[in-house]
């Protein structure tokens, strides 16, 4: 397998594994709502928090990438 295909596959198995550990940390620290008829229901995400937290990620790459800003 060549380098670039290697690089891809271990990004992207990474991205799950770090995705699924931020979507298990978030149904950890919300609250799940119930309706009438007894379905599930998480609250809205503040777009202010996710802004933030793409941001957050973003810079994460940026850093590991070591890309600069100007």
């Amino acid at each position: 397998m060549k380098l670039r295909a290697r690089v891809i596959l271990m990004g992207g198995i990474l991205g799950a594994i770090v995705g699924a550990g931020a979507a298990y940390m978030y149904l950890q620290s919300t609250p799940i709502e119930v309706d009438e008829e007894g379905e599930e229901h998480l609250p809205p995400v503040q777009p202010s928090k996710a802004i933030t937290a793409g941001l957050g990620v973003l810079t994460a790459i940026k850093q590991v990438t070591g890309l600069s800003g100007s």
